[in-house]
């Protein structure tokens, strides 16, 4: 019910509005209710007003501060009220006021008095988008601190110290390396920066795209260690352009890789993933293929800490309308494909 309240008020405003020039006023600008068919000149002129309010309120507004282009806006909002007017006072020059007798005022004043009624309704319609836009960010807002408590929460539940978790890690390492075994202790290393990584790295709103690709490497190179040499499993990882100065959400990447290797590998069949992530023209290209298996291998024994569907939503609030996110199969393949726009 809650969504058709908004509609409701509309028709109501509107039509109240239209109710009470039609019948309590006897002349809107230089047309007068016994000169002609006064009910036309109304109508035509909400139908204009409403055309500035709800370009402004649910097209310009919204759009160009989602992307944060206020110049843009500050445009397109002059464009569109000057030619919106001249449109309507052409009409209202060359076309109504055949039908009513005294209506002889010059283009000019027309051009004038629908303009200083144009710029009232962008006031209301401006300042309606903006408290709606305020009234979103703030519910956004709040969604991700109830997200980011839960977590927390969640972690605390752990009664783990990670602290603790990074001692142990680093006695292991000392035992690899005492013991000459060095695969094993670039493995451990390789652990400890991940959950480094994930638990004191990533409170941040962004973090450079560098640290995000290291992050993925270390993930990467510590699942190998799981698969045996005569194993057929390739993971591929190819970087282009220049990354030294993006910056991204944390953990954005890591569940294409993870669903990748949860789905795509079968150490008993040749398994391939190929990653790549490409930055150009101020878009971020991230790329993944791996091979479809159905057998419960790879991740699939283990609870994975993003899922698609939850990287689906984080990406609507944290990149509105500046992503896109594509997933097919094709020939044996599960492909994903991410597009970001860089600020």
């Amino acid at each position: 019910m809650k969504k058709y309240i908004e509609p409701i008020i509309h028709i109501l405003v509107w039509g109240i509005g239209y109710f009470l020039i039609l019948n309590y006023t006897s002349t809107i600008g230089d047309f007068k209710k016994d000169t002609g068919p006064y009910w036309i000149a109304i109508g035509f002129g909400m139908f204009m007003n409403q055309t500035v309010f709800y370009t402004t309120a649910f097209l310009l507004v919204p759009k160009f501060l989602k992307l944060k282009k206020i110049k843009a806006l500050i445009f397109s909002l002059l464009v569109g009220f000057v030619l919106i007017n001249l449109f309507e006072s052409i009409v209202d020059y060359s076309y109504l006021t055949a039908f009513f007798s005294s209506a002889s005022e010059s283009f000019i004043v027309f051009f004038i008095y629908n303009s200083v009624v144009s710029f009232f309704v962008l006031l209301v319609a401006l300042s309606y988008a903006l408290s709606k836009y305020w009234i979103q960010n703030e519910k956004l807002k709040r969604v991700l601190l109830e997200e980011k408590l839960s977590t927390e929460m969640a972690f605390l539940k752990s009664k783990i110290n990670p602290h603790f978790l990074f001692n142990v890690l680093n006695s292991f390492y000392a035992k690899s390396l005492k013991h000459n075994v060095p695969e094993l202790a670039d493995g451990i290393a390789k652990l400890a920066e991940l959950m480094r990584y994930m638990v004191y790295e990533t409170n941040e709103d962004k973090v450079a795209l560098e640290k995000e690709i290291h992050h993925l490497k270390n993930f990467i190179q510590v699942y190998q260690l799981r698969i045996a040499e005569d194993d057929k499993v390739f993971i591929n990882f190819n970087i282009e352009g220049d990354i030294s100065s993006v910056k991204i959400s944390p953990m954005l990447l890591i569940p294409f890789v993870e669903n990748a290797i949860k789905h795509g590998i079968d150490p008993k069949i040749k398994s391939i993933i190929d990653i790549s992530l490409k930055v150009e023209a101020k878009n971020l290209y991230f790329k993944v293929t791996n091979t479809i298996h159905q057998g419960a291998y790879g991740l699939t024994d283990e609870p994975s800490g993003f899922g698609l569907d939850n990287l689906k939503k984080r990406l609507s609030i944290l990149y509105p309308n500046t992503h896109t996110l594509e997933t097919k199969e094709e020939k044996g393949y599960f492909i994903s494909l991410l597009i970001l726009q860089l600020e």
